[in-house]
């Protein structure tokens, strides 16, 4: 979707934190300064072949590298090259995932006791926010995809209801695309948001490719969002942990986002990962949609084979989504048989080496990206084609659509920062309902709480986490992590 000049071109071309980096390498200097390993010199013999190669990158902050919290020189240079590929007005890096930019937007916009709007199916992370900042959340619950049974994005008119119910909430913060890749008409909320005089926050996490292709979705930033937080590792090619802040407009105190980023990222940020950001940058904007022009056409293809087996759909956009946008990349499998879970074809796949991104009770999700090759697509296919699951009528899929939307309408008894710090005992799951939550509940992946600190456990959630739990999900945020008890208010 870049239509650039020239000039835009050749900035895009430099990476000017990664070849700062380089040139210092290539002087072979004494280093009188951390890391430990002093350019690999020191490290573990048997670790130290794989790893040789990128020690020399592995910086602090000595002349010329510039530094992460106070960026005058290659930091701030490559932040500006990303702030212009992405289409923002200020660009940060951030080492510590999506994480740290969702939580300092919070602190940015709220103060305690202040109310923000709140998607409830977000990801873990702007929970942990709004009780950093004792913020007060007003929850919209998402709208259910009738088709796949998960939760999509909000409506445009529950929001607004919403704001018109709260003219004091400071922000809305949603999430899209959804970790399925599943997104609304961002233009026509921002535009509703922003009539209320407030931004409109974003969690891209899945959607940092976004905008560089006819293929794929308009980004937030093109959208008209005031900031967005994009996992650059994610869905683009940058290393793990590493992820970007975009904003624009003057509805953010930068500033006091400043503050609080230098609050909750490391003072010693990992060159490597930074460095990384700026070749995931260069990437996207030189070199990735060769990549995804040959990858689109494979996909397609796998898409008309799935098609043909009786026992599992994929996701796709129709007449009747409750979402306007899908990201081609993400791979949603809807089981349609008795015989599978997505917990159990996830293992199956697993041990003949195929390995997705996530499963749940009835779905198991593929991340595609500009690096999957034929040879994966192929590897997939041959998979699938070889089960042969009896199939079930759409009637009596394991995970009937409204399941999951409906295990978000909780009661919030008490803020979440006090049920969090409040006196506390532990009670065998079974025994939990009516009792009001203590700990956070999230299953993982996704990531997205089933219950937070303040709501009460009800019979139908309380269902669904035996369910979960007896198909051996995972879960964050519990003290027993097998989810045999949970700790709830004395």
């Amino acid at each position: 979707m870049l239509d650039k000049t020239a000039d835009f071109w050749e900035r895009q071309r430099k990476a000017p934190l990664y070849e700062t980096l380089e040139r210092h390498a290539r002087r072979r200097p004494h280093p009188f300064h951390v890391p430990g390993h002093k350019m690999g010199s020191s490290f573990d013999r048997a670790g130290k072949e794989r790893f040789e190669s990128v020690f020399p990158l592995d910086m602090t902050e000595i002349s010329g590298m510039d530094d992460l919290h106070q960026p005058e020189g290659v930091i701030a240079e490559a932040q500006a090259l990303a702030a212009e590929a992405f289409g923002a007005e200020e660009t940060r890096f951030l080492i510590g995932g999506s994480t740290v930019g969702n939580i300092a937007l919070i602190m940015a916009v709220c103060r305690p006791g202040d109310k923000i709007i709140v998607q409830r199916n977000c990801h873990k992370s702007v929970f942990n926010g709004i009780m950093i900042a004792r913020a007060t959340p007003v929850y919209v619950v998402p709208a259910v995809d009738l088709g796949t049974g998960v939760a999509a994005g909000l409506r445009r008119e529950d929001v607004e209801r919403t704001l018109q119910a709260h003219p004091d909430a400071k922000a809305v913060f949603l999430t899209n695309p959804t970790y399925y890749g599943m997104g609304i008409d961002l233009v026509k909320m921002a535009a509703t948001v922003h009539r209320f005089g407030i931004p409109l926050l974003v969690d891209e996490a899945h959607g940092a490719h976004y905008g560089f292709h006819p293929s794929l979705p308009h980004s937030a930033m093109q959208c008209g969002a005031d900031a967005a937080v994009q996992s650059t590792h994610k869905m683009a090619s940058a290393l793990t942990m590493s992820s970007m802040l975009h904003i624009q407009g003057n509805l953010i105190d930068r500033g006091r986002l400043a503050r609080a980023l230098a609050m909750i990222q490391s003072s010693s940020p990992s060159y490597l990962l930074l460095a990384s950001l700026d070749l995931a940058r260069r990437h996207l904007v030189m070199e990735a949609a060769g990549e995804w022009n040959r990858l689109i056409p494979v996909l397609d293809e796998l898409r008309k084979r799935i098609g043909g087996l009786d026992w599992v759909r994929l996701a796709s956009l129709s007449s009747n989504s409750v979402y306007t946008t899908l990201d081609p990349f993400k791979l949603m499998l809807n089981l349609y048989t008795r015989s599978l879970t997505g917990f159990t074809l996830q293992k199956l796949l697993e041990e003949n080496g195929v390995f997705p991104e996530l499963a749940d009770l009835g779905h198991v999700l593929l991340a595609a990206s500009a690096g999957t090759s034929q040879e994966d697509v192929d590897a997939l296919w041959r998979l699938l084609q070889e089960l042969a699951p009896e199939p079930a009528a759409e009637t009596v899929r394991i995970f009937q659509a409204g399941v999951l939307a409906s295990s978000f309408l909780r009661e919030q008894v008490m803020p979440m920062h006090e049920a969090a710090d409040a006196g506390r005992e532990t009670v065998p799951l079974e025994a939990a309902a009516g009792r009001i939550a203590a700990e956070m509940v999230i299953p993982y992946p996704p990531g997205i709480p089933l219950l937070v600190p303040g709501e009460r456990i009800d019979r139908e959630v309380l269902e669904l986490l035996k369910e979960l739990r007896a198909s051996q999900a995972r879960f964050h945020g519990v003290k027993n992590a097998r989810l045999e008890t949970i700790e709830v208010h004395a």
